[in-house]
């Protein structure tokens, strides 16, 4: 299994008074501080308002919450921004996978794409339900008559491994693999024990391959393109920026398969909490919504509603530099969680 790490608090956090905890330290201390206010909240409570007995911990969060009001950059901005449209085209999921659509799904891109004279579109997760063929003659005779470059989610096939992938298209192919697969969704795990289960659900494409940990970042005129797939928004360690390399963040999905429920709006807000915890501008397609363009401090500049269907046309800039938190990832927390652990059994065993 590769996990699921959707509703952890931290995410509900944005834009509050520790929104500027994230570049610091992420989204699991941003939780950990959550949930230390909260209990201290619950003792305070349960005590009838006395405190004495937790001046430590009070004084201790206030310091926590006063220090990070400050807003820091720790990023550069490049000089020269790039214009991009992001399309939209809201495609039910029983329509998408029905092969008597294709057509109609291909007009549908050509329709949202015609005039625009942007550098770069932008298309959602498995834009066409087709595994795409070397040369691209749908995305170059169709798409980029309107723009230099066009990045798409793609089925790509090589050997005999299928792969959920991210195309780059422009004078040459780039390809990304996604690694982190959706349980029963994309791949089947123990596949001798659920495999009745995986015919029973009969989900398409949901024998997928992972994509290797050391693929190379796309490279578009002089920045750097970081792919995120679909729920690879929810794991800040596929994420990787540095000093000297102007970047920003693109990520494709397809959240129709979360219905009219609240999880698009979720996928949404982890996405902006990655742009934070990285000061990473960031450009997101989504095939149903919620598509946005994300600024490097998680702040969403322009959107499209869920099920709806458009184009973004905005502009945005690269940014280079390290935050803390990209330099030391969630070692910080768990080694405070460490802290405590052992204080406690320390202190436990004190007065056993």
């Amino acid at each position: 299994f590769t996990g699921f790490p959707w509703l952890i608090i931290g995410y509900s956090q944005i834009h509050t008074i520790f929104g500027n905890m994230y570049p610091f330290l992420g989204s699991y201390f941003v939780s950990f501080i959550t949930v230390l206010i909260s209990t201290y909240i619950v003792i305070v409570f349960l005590n009838k308002g006395k405190i004495l007995h937790n001046k430590i911990i009070f004084l201790s969060t206030i310091s926590i919450i006063s220090i990070f009001q400050y807003n820091i950059s720790w990023v550069e901005d490049s000089d020269k921004s790039i214009s991009f449209t992001i399309i939209q085209p809201n495609i039910k999921q029983d329509d998408k996978f029905n092969m008597s659509n294709l057509n109609k799904i291909e007009n549908k891109y050509i329709s949202l794409s015609k005039d625009t004279e942007n550098e770069l579109i932008i298309m959602p997760e498995t834009a066409l339900p087709v595994v795409y063929k070397t040369g691209g003659t749908f995305y170059r005779e169709k798409i980029l008559k309107e723009s230099n470059s066009l990045i798409s989610g793609i089925f790509r096939r090589e050997k005999n491994h299928i792969f959920n992938s991210m195309l780059l298209l422009d004078n040459k192919e780039q390809f990304y693999d996604k690694r982190h697969l959706v349980p029963f969704g994309e791949y089947t795990p123990l596949k001798s024990i659920f495999e009745p289960l995986a015919q029973i659900l009969a989900i398409p494409m949901s024998n997928l391959s992972p994509g290797n940990s050391g693929q190379n970042i796309f490279t578009f005129q002089n920045i750097r393109l970081i792919p995120i797939i679909c729920y690879e928004s929810a794991y800040s360690s596929l994420i990787e920026t540095n000093n000297n390399d102007y970047s920003v963040i693109v990520n494709l999905s397809n959240d129709s398969w979360f219905g009219n429920s609240l999880a698009p709006h979720q996928h949404l807000q982890i996405t902006q909490v990655r742009a934070a915890e990285f000061q990473r501008n960031l450009i997101r397609s989504a095939n149903t919504g919620i598509s946005a363009h994300i600024n490097k401090h998680g702040v969403i500049i322009k959107k499209l509603d869920y099920n709806t269907s458009g184009v973004i046309e905005s502009d945005i800039f690269a940014t280079k530099g390290s935050t803390p938190f990209s330099r030391f990832g969630d070692y910080p927390v768990l080694m405070l969680i460490f802290i405590i652990i052992i204080f406690y059994v320390v202190r436990i065993r004190k007065y056993e």
